[in-house]
């Protein structure tokens, strides 16, 4: 008979995810991960399956963590769309200088270095980049910037990038400004 599971399956995945957000797929080892997890191979490979399923996991909790609630306060309709695109905004603003903002956004960071090579990694963030799509452009709808919701969608994710690489809050916020300008 198979012994049931010892551990917090929650705080696993949102361990996996930091180890693949951190370090990237190739970067991220075993050792990283066993640490993080407080799982052996034998428990990870059992429980999760191999490097690849792990990391799917990983891009999986990271759209539920930190995806999704993106997607809730878009479509909160007690806001005003652009004061719900300020706050998007405002999260790269927020994330700028930060350790976990250094780290890009794990969907970015897949859809360069993974997903290129991999289609069930490619399906994952394409489908996670397209909620949020979604999401912003029923934002935008019948408002001045709806016709920019395109521009919106990738500015944030660029402003990932921006981060990622350093920038300053002085110039994350004047990108913010510059996205809420599509709204004059």
């Amino acid at each position: 008979m198979a012994r049931p599971r010892q551990f917090d399956e929650a705080a696993v995945k949102s361990a996996l995810r930091d180890v693949f957000w951190e370090h990237g797929y190739e970067g991220a080892s075993y050792a990283n991960i066993m640490t993080a997890t407080g799982l052996n191979k034998g428990s990870l490979y059992a429980s999760f399956g191999d490097k690849r399923a792990l990391y799917q996991h990983a891009i999986s909790d990271y759209a539920l963590s930190h995806l999704a609630p993106g997607v809730a306060m878009l479509r909160d309709k007690s806001l005003t769309p652009q004061d719900r695109i300020n706050n998007l905004m405002t999260t790269l603003v927020q994330a700028a200088r930060t350790q976990q903002g250094r780290w890009g956004c794990l969907l970015c960071n897949a859809a360069i270095d993974q997903s290129p090579f991999d289609a069930d990694v490619e399906k994952s963030v394409a489908e996670a980049l397209s909620t949020l799509r979604k999401a912003i452009k029923l934002c935008v709808k019948d408002t001045t910037a709806e016709d920019k919701a395109e521009l919106i969608w990738t500015a944030y994710f660029g402003g990932h990038v921006m981060v990622k690489a350093g920038f300053s809050k002085a110039v994350m916020r004047t990108h913010r400004a510059q996205v809420l300008s599509l709204f004059a």
